[in-house]
């Protein structure tokens, strides 16, 4: 068993406006083993496809700044049961920089942890472990 085999079951859903980095992130998702990758290109878009029952999501990742729903939005929305079964689920975000303001909203908003773009491999792989309690 190689050590991205502890993610041949994971579904992720990514949320990101700025195309050529979703595909990036989508990439690296998929090197490291995930299952399946969900994309989304705002708060709105990813709230439906959450709705989705015929979606699985284990773990969320999204940008902090978009358009229509930006990602702290997104978050309040999933963490209020706007989508009742993915209340608790993991979110990672991604954000240009790693701040003091992020860290307390990241208690505030019961976020995993932030990835600052571009993101490296070994960065994301770490978070998904500790997001998903596996390290």
């Amino acid at each position: 068993m190689t050590e991205h085999d502890n993610f041949h079951s994971v579904n992720i859903l990514v949320v990101e406006d700025e195309v050529f980095s979703l595909k990036f992130i989508s990439r690296i998702l998929s090197k490291l083993g995930i299952a399946k990758v969900h994309e989304a290109h705002d708060g709105a878009e990813a709230i439906s496809l959450l709705e989705d029952s015929d979606i699985s999501i284990d773990l969320v990742i999204s940008d902090i700044e978009m358009p229509n729903m930006d990602g702290y939005e997104l978050v309040r929305r999933i963490r209020y049961g706007v989508v009742p079964k993915y209340q608790n689920i993991p979110i990672l975000m991604l954000t240009g920089q790693d701040t003091n303001e992020n860290v307390s909203k990241a208690r505030i908003h019961k976020i995993q942890g932030y990835i600052v773009k571009p993101p490296k491999v070994d960065q994301i792989e770490f978070y998904l472990k500790q997001a998903l309690g596996m390290s």
